[in-house]
């Protein structure tokens, strides 16, 4: 897990691999991407490093088990893969869109832009 002190704005999280998610086809492995929030300007990232079409329309966040789901534009639905951790739980779930950025060696690659809706909790 990366390190943050808290009164660092930003905080970035590996993903934990026992958080994988449920039993839908999965959007990365969770050795695969990073999530950063920053929270003074509620920015949130998902870091990737395998290429990924830009054909995901939304994601969705879910408050009753902390999953993020992938809704594509041809209608497919996949699970990010892994679950949201506590820590930057209150900072993704106010940002409006989230950055889907591919990174290699430190280098943004490619990105782009997609809504974030919430889930109703139960």
């Amino acid at each position: 897990m990366t390190k943050y002190t808290t009164n660092d704005p930003s905080y970035s999280l590996t993903v934990d691999p026992k958080d994988a998610g449920d039993e839908r086809p999965k959007l990365f492995k969770p050795e695969e991407f990073d999530i950063f929030c920053n929270k003074i300007t509620l920015e949130s990232y998902i870091f990737h490093t395998r290429p990924i079409a830009q054909d995901i329309a939304h994601l969705e966040y879910d408050p009753n088990d902390h999953s993020i789901t992938i809704y594509k534009k041809d209608g497919d639905i996949v699970d990010l893969g892994a679950k949201l951790q506590w820590l930057v739980r209150p900072y993704f779930t106010k940002s409006k869109e989230i950055a889907i950025v591919q990174t290699k060696d430190g280098e943004v690659v490619d990105g782009f832009m997609v809504p974030l809706y919430i889930r109703p909790a139960e």
